[in-house]
C-alpha cells in the first residue's frame, strides 16, 4: 500500500507541475512535453547511480517501474486532459501562420495566475515531502519558478483598467468601432462580438496604453477589409477617432503587431515601442 500511495502522490505531483508550467507559457504543449522529458531523465538518475549487477533483473524492472512509472502515468493523464499529442492533427479553424483570433481577457489571466500560484505551492509541498534525491530539487525549482511567474502574471493583469475590442472597417480603415469587454468574458473571440459568414475579420494587433499610476488600457484590433457597406451593431459603438488612429496604417493584414503607447496630458499618445508577433 505504501508503494502504491507513493506512486500516486508522485504522479499527481508530476501532473500538477507539468500542467501549471503548461498554463504559464501560454498553453504550449511542446514546453510541457519538454518538461516531462526532463522529469523522465531525472527519474532515471537513481537507477544510473546503482552499481552494475547489484539488482536482479526482476528487481531492476520493479525499480525502473517505481521510478519512471509516475512520470509516464502523469504524461498519459496530461495528454488525455489537454486533448492529445501536438503532432496529432485535429481539424480546426485555420489561421495565418498559427495566429489565433482569440485573446485571454484580464479576468482569465487573473484566474490563471491564481491557479498557477496555488498549484505551484501544492507541487512544492509534494516535491519536498514526497520526492527525494535529485527529483526533489527539480520539482522544488520548477515550483518556485512557476510561483514567481504566477505572481508576475497576476500583477501585470491587475494593472489593466480597461479592455476593448476595436473593429476597423474599410479597405483604408475608414470606420472604427469599439466594444467594452465585460467581466464575465474569459476568452475574447471576435465571433462573440461580430460575425458574418460573408466576410473574414482578421486580428491585426494589440494596443497597450500606459495611463496614470502604472495602469494600462488594452485594445484588441480586428480588421474587416472590405469596400462593402456593412452593418455593425451592438455591442459596438461607432467612434470618430481613436487616440492612436494615426498609427493604424502600420497595422497590416496577415500580420499581428503589438504597440505600446504613453498617454499624454493633452489627450493624445506617444508611441513607446512595438513588437511583431507574427
Amino acid at each position: 500500500m505504501q508503494y502504491f500511495m507513493n506512486f500516486v502522490l508522485e504522479a499527481v505531483g508530476y501532473f500538477i507541475t507539468t500542467y501549471f508550467v503548461y498554463s504559464i507559457f501560454g498553453y504550449k504543449k511542446k514546453i510541457a512535453y519538454a518538461l516531462l522529458g526532463i522529469l523522465f531523465l531525472a527519474s532515471l538518475y537513481p537507477f544510473i547511480n546503482l552499481p552494475q549487477g547489484l539488482l536482479t533483473w526482476q528487481q531492476t524492472v520493479l525499480f525502473i517501474t517505481a521510478s519512471v512509472g509516475p512520470v509516464f502515468f502523469a504524461a498519459l493523464v496530461f495528454i488525455s486532459f489537454t486533448g492529445g499529442m501536438p503532432l496529432i492533427k485535429i481539424k480546426r479553424q485555420k489561421t495565418f501562420k498559427g495566429v489565433s483570433n482569440k485573446v485571454l481577457s484580464k479576468h482569465m489571466n487573473l484566474q490563471t495566475a491564481s491557479i498557477v500560484m496555488a498549484g505551484s505551492l501544492i507541487a512544492l509541498a509534494a516535491g519536498y515531502f514526497v520526492f527525494s534525491d535529485v527529483m526533489r530539487y527539480v520539482i522544488i525549482f520548477i515550483s518556485v519558478i512557476a510561483f514567481i511567474l504566477g505572481i508576475m502574471l497576476y500583477i501585470q493583469a491587475s494593472h489593466i483598467i480597461e479592455e476593448k475590442v476595436v473593429l476597423i472597417v474599410g479597405r483604408n480603415k475608414e470606420l472604427m468601432y469599439t466594444a467594452t469587454i465585460d467581466k464575465s468574458i474569459k476568452v475574447i473571440d471576435m465571433k462573440d462580438f461580430y460575425h458574418d459568414e460573408g466576410y473574414i475579420v482578421d486580428r491585426i494587433g494589440e494596443v497597450y496604453i500606459q495611463a496614470h499610476e502604472k495602469k494600462e488600457i488594452r485594445h484588441y484590433l480586428y480588421w474587416l477589409a472590405t469596400g462593402d457597406k456593412v452593418v455593425v451593431g451592438a455591442p459596438f459603438e461607432k467612434k470618430d477617432r481613436l487616440v492612436y488612429d494615426s498609427f493604424l496604417p502600420e497595422f497590416e493584414k496577415y500580420h499581428m503587431k503589438r504597440m505600446w503607447f504613453k498617454a499624454l496630458k493633452r489627450g493624445d499618445v506617444e508611441k513607446i515601442k512595438e513588437k511583431i508577433i507574427r
